[in-house]
């Protein structure tokens, strides 16, 4: 399972830990911004692929993605996913994640403060 980020640049993972991911950000990304779901998830969603693309969206849907990603790992551990995931997994989980999140911002796309509120 596979997260493209950029040119040459993305995290492969095991199954369990892609599906944490990935689908604890699509529900958070799902109530900002459908299309940006539909642009990322297009691979897994329609052609039955085993990843996501972030190569080709620009930057507002790369930042909302981030945004997302960070939102829902902080959350994970209270998630319902992340309490059916056995206690011990979760650190592996999370260290993942934020393999993703450090790679993201890598990229130039990246703004540290997209969506800062005041």
């Amino acid at each position: 399972m596979y997260i493209s980020i950029g040119v040459e640049v993305g995290w492969g993972t095991s199954g369990g830990v892609f599906d944490c991911i990935v689908e604890g950000t699509r529900s958070e990304l799902l109530e900002l911004d459908a299309q940006c779901v539909g642009e990322i998830y297009r691979p897994l969603d329609e052609q039955g692929k085993s990843f996501i693309v972030l190569n080709y969206v620009g930057e507002e849907c790369f930042n909302l993605f981030y945004y997302c990603c960070e939102k829902a790992m902080a959350g994970f551990s209270q998630s319902e996913r992340g309490r059916i995931v056995p206690e011990s997994h979760i650190p592996g989980i999370l260290w993942n994640w934020s393999e993703v999140l450090r790679l993201m911002q890598t990229d130039p796309r990246y703004k540290a403060k997209f969506l800062e509120r005041d």
